[in-house]
Parts: C-alpha cells; structure tokens; sequence
C-alpha cells in the first residue's frame, strides 16, 4: 500500500462513522487519551449526558460499530473506545501476554486515564470477554456488566467459524488476512451470511457495513486482528487458558445482565445458562438473532441495559 493511499484511510474511516452516526442520530465528541497499559494512545468517543457508561466494541470492529444502540441508552453518558489496534487507535501488537491480562489491563487503564472509578460496562463479544474479566479481577472497578452475545472466549462451550478458524491456523492465517474485503457490498454479505445474520443486516442502519469495511482497511488492523485472535484460538478451537473457571464465575460479585441471540453461531443460549447459574447476580435473555443482539433488537437491548444499571447503581 503507497503512502498516499495510506493517508487517506483514516479520513475515509471517519467520513463514514460521521455519515453513521447521522443516520443514528447521535452526537458524538472525539479525543484521543494515552494508557498506561499498554503504553498506546486510544480514541475515545463520547455521548451524551448522565452517569458513566462504557462500552467496549467486539473483535475487528470500532467504538462506532455501537452507534445503532447509542439512541436507546439516552440517560447515559456513553463512552466508547476503539481497542488498541483497532478504528483510528494506535497500532497494537497482542504478543507476549494472555488475551485476559490485556482485557484488564486495557480497561483499567482507560478507566484511570479518563478519572473513573467504578462504572458498569456494556461489552459485545470479545468486549463481554473483556468486561467481565476486569469484574473478576478487579471487582472495585466495575458497577454492573452487560455482555451481548458470546463473550469471545471467556466461558467453555463457545467454538469459531470457518473465518475464525483459518485466521487462527499457523501459516493460513497470513494469507487469509491479506485478502481482506474488496468491497462494503462483500462485507455486508459475508456477515450477513455469518456472525450476525440476515435479519441484523437487514436492520443496520445506512453507514454500519461501511464503517466495518473501512476499519478493516486501517493501517493497524492486520496486526491487531492475527496477534490477538492467535491468543483466542487456536486451529478455531479456544485456548482453555482463556475461560473464565467456576471459581472465578462464583465470585464474580457485580450484577450481570448477558442478551444472547438464539442462533448464535459461537455457541447457543446453554453457555449462558450455565454460567449464570454459577454467577451470584445474573440474568439472561435470549432474543431472536445471532451473534450481535444489538442490532436484532436494539431497543429492548437498550431497556435491559438500563434496568440492570438503574439496579446496580
């Protein structure tokens, strides 16, 4: 890729989110926060009035991909970031420590960077892994986790996709993540035809698959999707070493609201089932959908999120 071209990604990514989050309705303010853990500095959008409520996107997409259910979580004010490596942060390299010490140590350090103490955090796929690590490691930071859909690999049961699976198999995966999507047509189609399913696609609104396509295409989304994925899985089965274990389910003490869809292609509804039965403070919903419950249904996501924060709070 010429320099040239490179110059331009990020304003073709930011272009899109504006034209996104008009069609939401959202008003967003952006800056940019340095953490301490890793040393990297990551953009922060924000929204809103109220108290503190953080969101953390799902694996290879963007603090934007959530502007769809920003409207219905109104009396919040929300804060979402794009991880390490990912949307228009800085290039991040996984290697060198387990998917969960990063979990904690990317959201207790946001959370210290931006003077927060202990607020509840909305989590989809590999951001439910993240959030409710921080709630087993570090309790005092976390008011109430809301998790939407499989939270990557954090509990036993979940299992990859064909995508997955090459994007974690030695020596495929380079080649695989060279290929990439040639077009936002082909992006919506393949998730479409995959993690979230026709009925979420079909609700998107104007803008979603183009912010995905164009973060797709950001200078430090290579490296960030094969390093971490490589500590999620491996030959599209989940490291053990990740899973949160009985214990840790036991003594998760903070309210935990987990929406999944019924068609979940990572794993069903039963993952949900059995560890909320080991959480001391859980409740599940099941939604018709697949892999991304806020876009099946944002609105009634919307409500849960607000009734387990009103209860934790």
């Amino acid at each position: 890729m010429s320099d040239q071209v490179s110059e331009h990604l990020p304003l073709r990514f930011e272009q899109a989110e504006r034209r996104l989050f008009a069609t939401c309705g959202v008003q967003i303010d952006s800056r940019r926060v340095r953490l301490a853990d890793p040393p990297v500095a990551v953009r922060v959008l924000e929204a809103g009035d109220g108290p503190p409520l953080v969101l953390v996107h799902g694996s290879g997409m963007s603090a934007s991909t959530w502007a769809p259910l920003m409207p219905h979580l109104g009396r919040h004010r929300l804060i979402a970031f794009d991880l390490p490596g990912f949307g228009l942060s800085d290039a991040f390299d996984y290697s060198g420590r387990r998917l969960r010490s990063h979990a904690v140590a990317q959201l207790t350090s946001l959370l210290d960077a931006l003077d927060l103490e202990r607020v509840p955090i909305v989590g989809t796929s590999l951001g439910g892994m993240w959030a409710l690590c921080l709630a087993a490691d570090a309790p005092n930071r976390v008011a109430a986790v809301a998790s939407l859909g499989v939270p990557a690999v954090a509990l036993p049961g979940m299992h990859g996709d064909p995508a997955f699976t090459a994007l974690s198999t030695p020596v495929v995966r380079q080649i695989v993540a060279r290929i990439g999507s040639p077009s936002v047509a082909m992006t919506r189609h393949a998730l479409a035809g995959g993690a979230i399913g026709p009925r979420a696609a079909e609700q998107a609104p104007d803008g979603f698959f183009e912010v995905v396509h164009e973060g797709m295409h950001q200078p430090g989304f290579r490296t960030a999707m094969l390093t971490h994925m490589h500590l999620a899985l491996l030959v599209g089965r989940p490291r053990p070493e990740n899973f949160l274990s009985d214990t840790d389910l036991r003594q998760l003490a903070r309210p935990v609201l987990m929406i999944w869809g019924d068609e979940d292609p990572y794993g069903g509804p039963q993952i949900a089932q059995r560890a909320c039965a080991l959480l001391p403070d859980a409740r599940l919903e099941v939604i018709p959908g697949r892999h991304a419950p806020f876009l099946d249904d944002p609105k009634r996501c919307g409500a849960l999120i607000d009734d387990l924060v009103r209860r934790a709070i």
